[in-house]
């Protein structure tokens, strides 16, 4: 029996608001994988990031489009959409902070394979003329399958998550651990001890945020690391250039706004002797956890911080009853050590 399916663009997410919760609610009852439908597919997230996108002089450089499908009268996806006016490519909104994208679906490909043709069906007719520019889609996911369907060349990345589930324990979590990796802990716990130092999690929300000062010590240290990643050389003036960069993520960046502005969003900071070592940004959804940001002051690196901030925090997660800790897009080895199991991901970049 054919489906009554309809396809309606709408460039306000607020018109689109109720059958979005819709979505939400039934994803939220589902017992499917969490990566079929995570934090970054909610309303609350979208919407955050569609006024963050377009406020002040966002809105002359970017135009959020969402295309809702609907099948028989009731919502089944919705492709959110941030199209580059200049370049016309269409990607999905992320602020460069998601690591984990996806279409807005609570539904799986097998059974539904005709409305599933005629979503990438409408993506060819409607984008032509732009570069879609879809990635970070976890292969399993419906959205994956449409996007072989537009372009079957899709190239893989990888992404870690830690099923927390599986640990009747903190203490059989860390056991589970690479014997490398277990010796280094202890190694670090040890010399925190040897040399006096104290160490403290310190967790903030949008209720008890950080001073900006504080976020702008946090910030400074992320672009410096993040050069390291780069293999680019630090000196005077690059020490400058990371600090302005920090200074505008504070006062502009997307990231810092999900802090300060998200309830479902922390902040925890690892300190050695109250200063701050390593910090990580987490979104909470349904008992389970998006990290996409962490990063080490290097000065700290003898006592292993990144490591020991998510031992730390794990600690805390477990006892809350997570589920699971989705370290996001990336192959950093941290992440194998931590015992990540890999979510493969796919992107596609296509001239329609």
């Amino acid at each position: 029996m054919k489906n009554n399916i309809s396809i309606s663009q709408h460039s306000k997410i607020e018109s689109i608001k109720n059958q979005w919760l819709v979505l939400d609610k039934i994803a939220e009852n589902k017992t499917s994988a969490y990566i079929n439908y995570t934090y970054y597919q909610t309303y609350e997230w979208n919407y955050f990031i569609a006024h963050h996108s377009t406020d002040g002089l966002g809105i002359l450089t970017t135009i959020m489009r969402y295309d809702l499908i609907t099948v028989d009268g009731k919502p089944f996806a919705i492709i959110p959409f941030a199209v580059t006016r200049s370049s016309k490519k269409a990607r999905i909104p992320s602020c460069r902070v998601g690591g984990v994208l996806n279409m807005v679906c609570p539904y799986t490909y097998e059974g539904n394979e005709e409305i599933m043709k005629a979503i990438a069906d409408h993506i060819v007719a409607s984008c032509k003329g732009m570069t879609l520019s879809l990635a970070d889609v976890p292969c399993q996911t419906p959205f994956a399958k449409i996007m072989k369907l537009i372009d079957n060349n899709t190239i893989e990345r990888t992404s870690f998550h830690v099923p927390l589930t599986q640990f009747a324990s903190h203490e059989e979590y860390v056991s589970s651990l690479p014997k490398n990796i277990y010796k280094n802990i202890r190694k670090s716990y040890n010399h925190l001890t040897t040399d006096g130092k104290k160490m403290e999690l310190k967790v903030f929300n949008h209720d008890n945020m950080a001073s900006d000062s504080y976020l702008r010590y946090l910030w400074h240290f992320y672009f410096k690391r993040k050069m390291a990643w780069r293999h680019k050389s630090y000196n005077a003036f690059s020490n400058i250039t990371t600090y302005l960069k920090a200074v505008y993520e504070v006062k502009n960046g997307c990231a810092t706004a999900s802090l300060k502005k998200l309830k479902d969003a922390q902040l925890y900071v690892l300190e050695i002797d109250k200063k701050p070592a390593a910090f990580m940004i987490v979104y909470r959804h349904n008992k389970n956890l998006l990290m996409p940001r962490l990063a080490i002051d290097t000065s700290f690196s003898r006592y292993s911080p990144g490591i020991l901030l998510i031992l730390e925090a794990t600690k805390l997660w477990m006892n809350e009853g997570i589920v699971d800790f989705d370290m996001c897009r990336g192959d950093e080895r941290y992440k194998k050590e931590m015992g990540g199991i890999n979510e493969p991901l796919c992107r596609i970049e296509k001239r329609i």
